[in-house]
């Protein structure tokens, strides 16, 4: 339950929500309002009870979910899911309109606010997006907090509060809702809490408390839900991925050349050498009384040791193996978080260039009037990588030439790029959960 948690809030939390709505519109009390509620969930999970599990994840993970285990827990999540989501969107409706919906789908379609704010976390560089509906960008700017980690409570208040009054766009919660990117407590799967680390997990609470006094609707966002959905990841091993040659006409990376040049193994080879080094380690020393040159040098690199060290005459022992598979597939576990991360910042700098360049040329041939469209349209190009990654949102984007310049201009793209595509990947989510309020949302909502 605790992605749902994260998105609307506690079971305690919806009840008490769908209550006072049902309360103020004064169709029924208190007490028939929490009994529509148990009575709504337990209709929507006997109409989902029907689907298999594989049908179950894919509808949480086509609405931005974490699946989690056993169809219980799925059927209990979904359903809660599915209830709060109604209640959130007949409020919305109500708030807007100032009159009950003629129909539930009409309701249900305000679950998609008219505009989102979505943040990217840093205390250096936070990032934020303001997008509406239809896909125009309003805001878009990269801040910098704090110039270095403070763990000050009244600097960090103050500096928070002072961000979301004076640089936040600030909208009711009825038309806009607040992405925040839920942080962790390890950095690249390290054991160490850094100090980055805690005043970005500092900062993220001081931000709910800030937009949660204003009123805003809230949603926290697994980043690896928004790279999964998005294909910005993929299950490729560093060595697979790093070991594929260069496409025809395509340079090596500099640090290859630079390798060759100096005459040192190029890094992909050798973590692929370290890689079937462990991988077969027993079975080469059933046949070798002792190890090679090669395989010595790749041990002791896999060790952290100087691998220019001559080998030692004697043959490796069992503890020898042992220690060379603990901490080889520790470097091996490290090289391949970098080389995601690394995969996954190109891939997200790389989409957002491909939706800015569309909406330049699209102002470029008069459907948006902007006078310096081409010439920024050509700069980004000059920028773009040949194997840019194309993923077209479910409303063109459109940005502002000034913001199209900045971007091009812009040192720390991929901050600026993850805020953004997160809340285009929520914005997709949103769609399919209209559609799975209208197919399985409880017709108990008509009773508010």
């Amino acid at each position: 339950m605790r992605a749902l948690i994260c998105l609307h809030g506690s079971q305690a939390w919806q009840t008490r929500c769908f209550v006072r709505l049902a309360s103020r519109l004064g169709h029924v009390d208190a007490k028939d309002a929490g009994q529509i509620d148990t009575q709504a969930r337990a209709e929507i999970a006997t109409s989902l009870a029907a689907l298999k599990v594989s049908q179950l994840n894919d509808a949480m993970r086509g609405c931005g979910l974490t699946q989690g285990t056993g169809k219980a827990h799925k059927l209990a999540a979904l359903s809660s899911f599915i209830w709060s989501s109604q209640v959130l969107a007949r409020r919305r409706y109500l708030d807007l309109h100032q009159r009950s919906p003629p129909t539930l789908g009409e309701a249900h379609s305000e679950v998609i606010p008219k505009e989102i704010v979505s943040i990217d976390i840093g205390f250096r560089n936070l990032a934020f997006a303001h997008v509406s509906r239809g896909g125009k960008v309003l805001d878009w700017r990269r801040v910098e907090l704090l110039t270095e980690a403070n763990f000050e409570p009244w600097t960090l208040a103050s500096v928070v509060e002072r961000f979301v009054q004076t640089e936040l766009p600030l909208r009711p919660a009825s038309m806009c809702t607040y992405l925040i990117e839920h942080q962790r407590f390890r950095s690249q799967g390290s054991a160490a809490v850094t100090d980055s680390v805690m005043v970005n997990n500092l900062i993220e609470a001081l931000l709910y408390a800030n937009l949660r006094h204003s009123g805003a609707h809230i949603v926290a966002i697994n980043p690896i839900q928004v790279s999964t959905h998005l294909g910005l990841i993929d299950g490729r091993s560093s060595s697979s991925a790093e070991s594929q040659p260069p496409a025809e006409g395509e340079s090596e990376a500099p640090t290859a050349k630079r390798d060759k040049k100096q005459g040192k193994q190029p890094k992909s080879d050798q973590v692929e050498g370290i890689a079937n080094l462990i991988a077969h380690m027993d079975e080469l020393l059933l046949e070798q009384k002792q190890l090679t040159s090669t395989q010595h040098m790749l041990i002791q690199q896999a060790l952290g040791k100087d691998p220019r060290r001559k080998r030692p005459t004697r043959a490796a022992t069992n503890r020898d193996l042992d220690v060379l598979k603990l901490k080889g597939s520790k470097s091996l576990s490290t090289l391949r978080e970098s080389r995601r991360r690394q995969i996954k910042k190109e891939r997200t700098i790389s989409i957002v260039q491909s939706w800015v360049l569309d909406s330049l040329s699209r102002a470029a041939t008069g459907q948006i009037d902007s006078a310096t469209a081409r010439e920024i349209k050509q700069h980004l190009e000059s920028l773009s990588s040949s194997d840019t990654v194309q993923l077209k949102p479910s409303s063109p984007m459109e940005f502002p030439a000034a913001m199209a310049d900045m971007f091009g201009s812009e040192r720390k793209k991929d901050d600026l790029c993850d805020c953004l595509t997160q809340g285009v990947a929520w914005y997709i989510w949103q769609r399919n959960v209209v559609d799975l309020l209208n197919q399985y949302g409880s017709m108990l909502a008509n009773t508010a």
